[in-house]
C-alpha cells in the first residue's frame, strides 16, 4: 500500500513539475526571442539610406524574461518591453513613441518592426537563424 501511494505521490509530483517548467516558458517571450534575424530591411540613420532586400542581421539579445535589446547596424538600438499572446509576441505597451509596431510571430519564427525617431527609420521583417 505504501509503494502505491508513493509511486502515486511521485507521479502526480513529476506532472506538476512539467507543467509549472511549461507555464514558466510562457512566461519568458524574451528568452524565446533571443537570437540573429536575418531579411529585408529599409531605412534611414543618420541621414545614410540603407535598402538590403535580404541578408540584413538583426540580433535580439534578452534584458529580462520579458525585456529584450534590438541592435543593427543601420538603426539605433533600442529595447522593448513584450509579452507572449498565444505563439506569437507583441510589444507590451507603446511606451515607447518610436516604436511604431512590432511582432515575433512564433510558427514563422519571424520578426517584424518599425522603428522611427527623428529622422531615422527602420523597417526590418526577418526569420531567425
Amino acid at each position: 500500500m505504501k509503494n502505491k501511494l508513493f509511486g502515486t505521490l511521485t507521479i502526480l509530483g513529476l506532472g506538476i513539475i512539467a507543467l509549472t517548467a511549461s507555464c514558466n516558458k510562457d512566461k519568458k517571450p524574451a528568452v524565446t526571442m533571443t537570437g540573429e534575424y536575418r531579411g529585408s530591411f529599409e531605412g534611414t540613420y543618420l541621414e545614410h539610406d540603407t535598402l538590403t532586400s535580404s541578408g540584413y542581421f538583426v540580433k535580439v539579445t534578452s534584458e529580462s524574461d520579458n525585456k529584450i535589446k534590438v541592435e543593427g547596424n543601420d538603426f539605433e538600438t533600442f529595447t522593448v518591453l513584450v509579452t507572449a499572446d498565444g505563439v506569437n509576441i507583441e510589444e507590451v505597451t507603446k511606451s515607447d513613441e518610436s516604436l511604431v509596431n512590432f511582432i515575433y510571430i512564433g510558427d514563422e519564427k519571424k520578426l517584424k518592426f518599425t522603428y522611427n525617431k527623428d529622422e531615422n527609420e527602420a523597417e526590418f521583417i526577418g526569420i531567425k537563424q
